[in-house]
């Protein structure tokens, strides 16, 4: 029997396109509360007292060292292999530029490897930069064919050779590049723990010349030679926790976070569980376009209808078919339209607007009104349906539609979770534009998906329903904010004036502060990070002129700020020359500076201060490495393969106190406003567990 999926990230495909990051996030969310939880446990522990965890540590980095030498080694043997072939034939038929690039790499580690410890990291780093380069030429490659098949008619003589190069370049090249890439992470990652040793044993051997100790050796056995902490301790328990959820799957870690979740609710608020659950690994891109109201595409396929059945109507039909409306509306009989029983005013007043028409004596008059509440009516009997009523109407309708718009509906509705069964689900063909272009139904749709294309937003406000395939920052904040009982108007510079207008207002609990310490970073409060660009910035992104309740404004001060850094004054006759000051333009709105290139030649950078980034605060926790702040966020890839994504990030709370450096201006303000009342009635079958861990 077919499984029944309630929501995107349950269906495979879904999860494939929309959830790239999916079990890392859910990973990261219970990692991260483990360390704090361990933390807690054990910070006011004496290490005197605690004979078997320090028992249990030695162990434990006996194993982990065994580990990690047999890591770094099997990686060496990786890289000093001379044939690669051998190492990659899973990837046959091979890419040629793809083989070559790997047999240089490991060409130049057999010639090139460093002597000793000294330069082996910095010799491996620069490999890592060089095959990053690399891997984003084959990326751009990649790209650039799938747009060529996107334009290319199927008929196209070159489409065959195209979809060849495409198809092995991404199918084969890419993956194995990116598995070459990994090993070389990995690699490096390695000297994280083991290059003091290293070092360590390579300074043995050179003042001694009869230390005998092999390095491999050395690296087993080798014990630091400072005291034993608390800190190591939990570190130590951290990374074997991490090691129990590396082969679970999304529902096994789910059920996790559910235990947590109820063993501590108030811990946990329900926004907090909604994002968690339903956004945890979610790609990052504009929610913009990735959904159309259903319930709206119904309206205009039966208005177009109503167009055409009222356009075929002679005078006399048009008399006789007023005269049934009006007995519909006026009188006692059963057979009412939906309308003519509505009780919302809204409706009833645009009724009795559109019956003036009706009962008018002029013929143009009266056709006018009998199609202006023939057309009410339609909007009535499908914008007061559920999501799910419509959607059913649809799916019911499926056999009466062409492929191109059946496929249109899935991919901007819900109906995705049910019918989505092969890749390919969110884009067209060639083939298939050819058809839906020449096709007199795409105008209608057409102007369905541009009209409805931020519609998401007041429908999430009103409904909290998982409706959107992927996200931005402030997006996802809106989200939060949602399920908060906020509605925010949406985009960076205006969900950051609507704190600020609360805060001046003294709204009950609201702020908007530039942060000075743990006490401001409240749950469920946005943080706002403002960075100079060399772009001009949108209208979105612009910051109005404000200041804080401490008259903290939004633009650097020409003195020294809190947390800043001092532009480095340069070196010796050799150094760089030092970069010419900033001058500052429309009270630190904008900024330039003036310096020579390297062909000597005058240059003016100009730069312009814009709203960067949003959070959410979830919670400020201590950690055996300091205080972080955890959030709900998207956050840009910092890894090769360049995977944005949305969940629970953290940063030391040092950082997101700190202004930066002026070349790299980071300040920040949070912004607060207490959770109204939740739409309990909505999101409670969203966090129905039942549905939420597929048994």
């Amino acid at each position: 029997m077919a499984t029944t999926y309630y929501f995107q990230w349950q269906n495979p495909i879904l999860l494939n396109d929309i959830y790239p990051m999916r079990l890392q996030k859910l990973r990261d969310f219970l990692i991260f509360y483990k360390e704090a939880d361990l933390w807690a446990e054990y910070k006011d522990k004496n290490i005197s007292t605690l004979a078997a965890d320090v028992k249990a540590y030695e162990a434990g980095m006996s194993a982990a060292r065994a580990a990690e030498l047999k890591q770094y080694s099997d990686l060496k043997k990786h890289f000093l292999t001379k044939d690669v072939g051998g190492l990659y034939a899973r990837y046959m038929p091979f890419e040629p530029e793809a083989l070559a690039l790997i047999q240089k790499n490991h060409d130049v580690f057999i010639a090139s490897w460093p002597r000793d410890i000294r330069g082996e990291r910095t010799f491996l780093q620069s490999r890592i930069e060089s095959f990053k380069t690399q891997l984003g030429f084959l990326r751009d490659r990649i790209r650039y064919l799938q747009r060529q098949l996107e334009g290319m008619l199927p008929e196209h003589p070159n489409r065959p050779k195209v979809e060849a190069e495409y198809k092995l370049r991404n199918e084969s090249a890419l993956p194995m590049v990116l598995e070459e890439m990994e090993k070389l992470r990995q690699f490096d990652a390695t000297y994280d723990k083991l290059q003091g040793p290293k070092l360590e044993w390579y300074k043995l051997t050179k003042a001694d010349p009869n230390y005998k100790t092999t390095e491999e050796q050395f690296l087993l056995n080798y014990g630091p030679k400072v005291s034993l902490t608390v800190n190591d301790i939990v570190r130590l328990k951290v990374e074997q926790y991490k090691k129990t959820l590396e082969n679970e799957d999304q529902y096994q870690l789910l059920a996790d976070i559910r235990a947590r979740f109820e063993k501590e609710p108030r811990r946990f608020p329900l926004w907090l569980q909604y994002m968690v659950v339903h956004f945890s690994g979610m790609r990052y891109k504009s929610a913009h376009g990735s959904w159309a109201d259903p319930k709206d595409l119904l309206v205009r396929l039966r208005l177009d209808e109503v167009k055409k059945a009222q356009a075929a109507l002679s005078d006399a039909d048009v008399a006789a078919k007023c005269a049934e409306k009006i007995a519909q509306y006026e009188g006692s009989q059963a057979n009412k339209p939906a309308l003519a029983k509505a009780t919302e005013k809204a409706w009833k007043d645009k009724a009795a607007m559109h019956l003036q028409g009706v009962r008018a004596s002029g013929p143009k008059t009266r056709r006018a009104g009998l199609a202006a509440l023939t057309e009410e009516e339609a909007r009535y009997e499908f914008l007061t349906m559920t999501t799910d009523q419509a959607l059913e109407k649809l799916e019911a309708m499926k056999s009466k539609l062409p492929a191109w718009a059946w496929k249109w509906l899935v991919m901007l509705t819900s109906l995705r979770v049910r019918h989505v069964t092969s890749p390919g689900w969110e884009t067209f063909t060639p083939a298939e534009d050819k058809i839906r272009f020449a096709d007199s139904l795409y105008p209608l749709f057409s102007k369905w998906a541009s009209d409805n294309i931020g519609m998401w937003r007041p429908e999430h406000g009103r409904t909290q329903e998982l409706i959107v395939t992927r996200a931005v920052c402030n997006e996802t904040a809106e989200h939060v904010q949602h399920i908060r009982g906020h509605l925010p108007p949406g985009g960076l510079t205006d969900n950051a004036a609507r704190y600020v207008k609360l805060a001046a207002g003294k709204a009950p609990g609201a702020y908007f502060i530039h942060p000075t310490g743990a006490e401001h970073y409240t749950q469920g409060a946005s943080i706002f990070w403002l960075r100079y660009v060399n772009s001009q910035p949108s209208v979105w992104q612009i910051p109005k002129s404000t200041q804080d309740a401490n008259g903290v404004g939004l633009a650097p001060s020409q003195s020294p700020r809190k947390g800043s850094h001092p532009q480095d004054k340069g070196g010796g006759k050799n150094a760089a020359p030092v970069a010419a000051p900033w001058q500052y333009q429309g009270g630190g709105f904008t900024r330039s500076r003036t310096s020579l290139d390297a062909q000597k030649k005058r240059v003016t950078q100009n730069q312009w201060l814009r709203w960067i980034h949003e959070a959410t605060v979830i919670e400020v926790m201590d950690t055996a490495d300091g205080t972080y702040v955890y959030t709900f966020e998207t956050s840009l890839p910092d890894d090769f393969r360049g995977t944005s994504c949305l969940g629970v990030f953290r940063n030391s709370l040092r950082w997101n106190l700190d202004d930066g450096a002026e070349d790299n201006y980071n300040r920040s303000f949070v912004g607060y406003a207490p959770e109204s009342q939740a739409p309990l009635q909505n999101i409670r079958p969203l966090m129905d567990w039942n549905r939420i861990i597929l048994k």
